[in-house]
């Protein structure tokens, strides 16, 4: 490709000297050949070719060896007066020859240059005076003036006009290039204020379109604000009619769990819950994506206890991780603050995401929760790192960038083994970038996956409840043997026992255990795994109650292992996997002080509905919900915990129904024909002189629904669909406050 070269700007003086330098080569000639035109009058041939010549020769050699200078211009001044001279000698000192020098002068003009002509004047000068004098001292071949004599004044008076001339030229010259300056600058300012009027009409022109293009962005804003707006209502009018009859579906299923079953009813009403609660976690990573895409998600700031959010989050898939022969542990530094302030809803949100892809992509081994404290700013913000690894199958290198692409996923073939909207991920990391930090991922095929991410936060003041540190006293030095076939799981193990400042001993199996106690080291508790390779931790414990019946044993077993059963008098306690700390303490300094054991057995699991709730909490509840299916799950769960509530079809009944009775709990729903929830409660808190606690039932799961709700005068909220556990929570919560309220 041929590279072009820009193109200087010539500037005025260049083109001048251009110029006149090309008229000088007319002029030159023109002299040469008028030599040539009068050698014949006095047989000069000689002098017009020789002088003439020379003359060219000087002026083209200095004008090409030195072009960078202006040296030429004034050996041109002199050749002109050359010319001069030849044309008075060749003609034998023809008065009109004298000529020549005005004529040289003229042109020497154009060059705009008043000091070219001094040369020419001080030749013409010397020539003059030297030539004059000569003939008139009658030298012979000097050639001045055809006349015999010329007389003083005659020579003065013709040096006097030829210096007039030569003045009015240089001044003539002078001035030209005055006033071409003058008209340079006065085209650059014409040009200049053209290029200004220019470019204040292109900006008039674009400051016309930029009020265009704002007024089009303003509307387009102002569409998008409206769109969004009815995405927002669309989806909660969704949300609603979607988990109005979802709470249906889950709460009846929910009831038919209480009740009486066969295996096989279990199973079907078990696989409504699973699939019910399945679709509403679909229903909420819509809404989460949407909410966060269209900037309306807001965290919250409130302190929280790090570890119960972990805790909680490990304790939903306690039961899948045991029945897959899943390890589910979990550790915290010990650097790292027990309560802090953030969103624990969202955080929790986050880690059950991340905990139930592993779940769902590890076939064995384990699954592993983190938390490091990476930094602890000057202003007292502190950086959390949060690790959640699994020994899975993998991802492959290709299909990374996939991982944080809406509706994207991994495997995105029909027949793909793993399902899912391809939601979470994205979600997580919209969290955690409102959360401040960043997530990233490390994963190796058929090696396992580790997702690592931070957050930034601050540590809380309030006061803390004590895990372990409050009564550890009379546990120091005391020997436990740890039995685990899983590294991650005794590793954990022993620098926790290490913090309780007892002594670890590490076994991973049952004969390697059984080795180390019949070397005659002295244990004071036996801590072991339950699923083992070769010998389980039930095979482990028979064997060493007949070598050692007064080793106290605690058994870590996974959620649904029901092996233990068949051996009840083995164990002095038996504990859930993933570990809590704090059970794991209490169980340690129960049986390493000698204090009152607990039974082997672990309590059996209380029904969530049981008729002597009402008689522990008495309470007078009515339910204001107007769908029928609603109104039937909700006075049936209300049955089976002893209470006989009343019914209200919607709020301006309930407010009726409010004024008559004196109720201690109102369930209010907020959508409901006539009168709806929230303006059913602004009238309750108008008129009634007692007033009840009034808790929001309803489909509509929002925070912006939330905030509308305890605006209102709600006490708390509840969303459809409504877990048992949350609704007997809620009842004991607000039953106790009532209590405390009387008192």
């Amino acid at each position: 490709m041929e590279i072009v070269q820009p193109i200087k700007p010539v500037s005025f003086a260049q083109q001048v000297k251009e110029r006149s330098d090309k008229l000088m080569n007319y002029f030159l000639i023109c002299f040469f050949i008028c030599g040539l035109i009068i050698a014949p009058f006095y047989d000069t041939w000689l002098v017009a070719f020789g002088v003439g010549g020379l003359n060219l020769f000087a002026y083209y050699y200095i004008k090409y060896s030195m072009p960078d200078s202006d040296l030429y211009q004034y050996v041109l001044s002199l050749v002109l007066g050359v010319f001069m001279a030849q044309g008075i000698y060749q003609m034998h000192g023809l008065f009109e020859m004298h000529f020549v020098a005005f004529i040289a002068s003229a042109i020497l003009i154009t060059y705009q240059n008043w000091r070219l002509q001094i040369p020419l004047v001080l030749f013409v000068l010397i020539h003059h005076a030297g030539l004059g004098y000569l003939q008139d001292s009658g030298v012979k071949g000097v050639y001045f003036t055809q006349l015999d004599s010329l007389e003083l004044s005659t020579f003065i008076i013709h040096i006097v006009l030829a210096a007039i001339i030569f003045f009015t030229c240089g001044l003539w010259a002078y001035l030209l290039k005055k006033y071409s300056k003058i008209q340079v600058e006065q085209t650059r300012e014409m040009g200049r204020m053209e290029r200004e009027a220019q470019i204040h009409k292109e900006r008039m022109i674009n400051e016309e379109a930029l009020k265009i293009a704002y007024e089009k962005a303003e509307k387009a804003r102002e569409e998008a604000d409206a769109a969004n707006k009815a995405k927002s209502v669309f989806l909660a009018t969704m949300s609603h009619e979607i988990r109005t009859p979802m709470n249906g579906v889950i709460g009846m299923a929910s009831l038919l769990n209480e009740t009486q079953l066969t295996a096989e009813q279990q199973e079907y009403a078990k696989t409504i819950s699973t699939c019910g609660e399945a679709l509403l976690t679909v229903i909420n990573d819509i809404l989460d994506f949407s909410k966060i895409e269209s900037g309306n998600m807001e965290l919250e700031e409130r302190d929280f206890d790090l570890r119960t959010c972990i805790e909680e989050v490990l304790d939903v898939f306690a039961s899948r991780a045991g029945k897959l022969g899943l390890d589910l542990v979990y550790q915290i530094d010990h650097n790292v603050p027990s309560q802090i302030i953030g969103d624990s809803l969202r955080l929790r949100q986050v880690l059950v995401n991340l905990v139930s892809n592993a779940i769902k992509f590890t076939q064995q081994g384990e699954i592993f929760v983190g938390v490091h404290l990476l930094q602890t700013k000057s202003d007292g913000k502190i950086e959390l790192e949060f690790e959640v690894r699994d020994t899975g199958i993998g991802i492959p290198a290709d299909k990374m960038e996939r991982l944080f692409k809406a509706f994207s996923q991994v495997d995105s073939s029909t027949s793909r083994r793993y399902g899912g909207t391809g939601l979470g991920l994205v979600i997580c990391e919209k969290l955690i970038g409102l959360m401040g930090g960043q997530i990233n991922v490390e994963s190796k095929e058929n090696v396992g996956t580790t997702f690592k991410f931070n957050i930034y936060s601050s540590v809380s003041s309030q006061s803390l409840r004590t895990y372990v540190t409050s009564h550890i006293a009379g546990m120091e030095g005391k020997q436990v043997l740890v039995v685990d076939d899983n590294l991650t799981n005794r590793c954990i193990l022993k620098n926790q026992l290490e913090i309780w400042k007892v002594v670890p001993t590490l076994a991973c199996d049952g004969a390697e255990a059984l080795e180390i106690m019949a070397k005659g080291m002295h244990f004071d508790l036996l801590l072991t795994d339950m699923q083992m390779p070769d010998m389980d931790g039930c095979e482990l414990a028979e064997k060493t109650q007949q070598l050692y019946p007064e080793l106290p044993i605690i058994l870590l077993s996974s959620v649904g292992d029901e092996r233990n059963k068949r051996y009840a008098g083995l164990f002095k306690s038996i504990l859930t996997k993933p570990i809590k700390q704090e059970m794991l303490c209490k169980v340690m300094i129960n049986e390493l002080r000698c204090k009152v054991k607990s039974p082997g057995e672990p309590a059996p699991v209380k029904q969530k509905l049981h008729a002597d709730f009402a008689k522990e909490h008495p309470l007078r509840i009515l339910v204001a919900e107007d769908n029928l299916v609603n109104q039937k799950l909700a006075l049936k769960i209300l049955s089976k915990l002893g209470f006989e509530a009343e019914l209200a079809e919607n709020g301006r009944i309930a407010v009726d129904m409010a004024e008559k009775n004196n109720y201690d709990v109102i369930f209010m729903d907020m959508q409901m024909p006539e009168m709806d929830g929230l303006e059913a409660t602004r009238m309750i808190r108008k008129t009634l002189a007692v007033q009840p606690t009034i808790i929001a039932m309803t489909a509509n799961a929002m925070k912006e629904d939330r905030d509308q709700c305890l605006e209102s005068g709600m006490d708390d909220f509840l969303s459809k669909p409504v877990k048992l556990e949350e609704l007997v929570n809620m009842l004991s919560k607000w039953s106790e406050m009532s209590k405390e309220k009387r008192a």
